[in-house]
């Protein structure tokens, strides 16, 4: 009877395992193991939800534009805030399936990458490059998100709509609030998404053109280049 309590106690200790006791530990991922892609993506990983955030937070945001003017236009009478209103629903509309179909690479590229099996070696380096062309693509981006195009970009565009306004029906104080607030809009837009990837890059001496540099001055604005 002892023996057999004995050789019960045994077998529970052992638990539930590969015969003869020899299991072996998965093997860690190459993700973050391999030095040099462990940082990469860290760097993903750190701008995942805040990539999320920054996506549907502003595609939000321009959605109840979307509505809200469209409310305006189809209920009001004054001539002016309707017409304001037919100018910014298309605009809005624009700038919202911009983001929706075109976002931030580190918002929804993870999971994919995540799921990639990596039982040889070549899945491992396969996983591996999909890792390295996601975080690329992140930094590539970031950069012209950054970049003195993308400033020059939302400028145009609002003085667009604020030229048409005036010009096209002598609205000038709603000319003058699309330039500034579209303006306002389209800057914060750009310096709350996220650029862990561009920061490591940068860190690490990856070569980033810094390209040109507005400097606003009291009688106009200068431009510096930087490279």
């Amino acid at each position: 009877m002892s023996v057999a309590v004995s050789l019960m106690c045994l077998t529970l200790l052992a638990g539930p395992g590969v015969p003869g006791g020899d299991e072996t530990a998965p093997a860690a991922s190459v993700l973050t193991t391999d030095p040099s892609i462990a940082p990469l993506w860290g760097a993903l990983e750190a701008e995942e939800h805040p990539d999320r955030l920054w996506t549907w937070g502003w595609a939000s945001f321009l959605g109840v534009v979307v509505v809200g003017q469209t409310a305006i236009a189809a209920t009001t009478t004054h001539e002016g805030t309707k017409i304001n209103a037919y100018v910014n629903v298309p605009a809005s509309a624009v700038g919202m399936l911009a983001i929706v179909f075109a976002p931030p690479a580190a918002a929804f590229g993870l999971d994919d990458i995540r799921r990639m099996p990596e039982d040889t070696e070549a899945q491992r380096e396969a996983k591996a490059s999909a890792a390295r062309a996601l975080f690329n693509r992140s930094v590539e981006q970031q950069r012209f998100y950054r970049s003195p195009l993308n400033h020059a970009v939302g400028l145009t565009v609002n003085a667009g709509l604020s030229a048409l306004l005036y010009f096209g029906w002598k609205l000038g104080a709603r000319a003058l609030l699309m330039l500034v607030a579209g303006t306002i809009q389209w800057e914060v837009q750009i310096f709350t998404r996220p650029t862990a990837s561009l920061d490591l890059a940068t860190s690490r001496g990856v070569t980033v053109f810094k390209g040109l540099q507005v400097i606003p001055l009291p009688n106009g604005i200068a431009v510096a280049g930087t490279f």
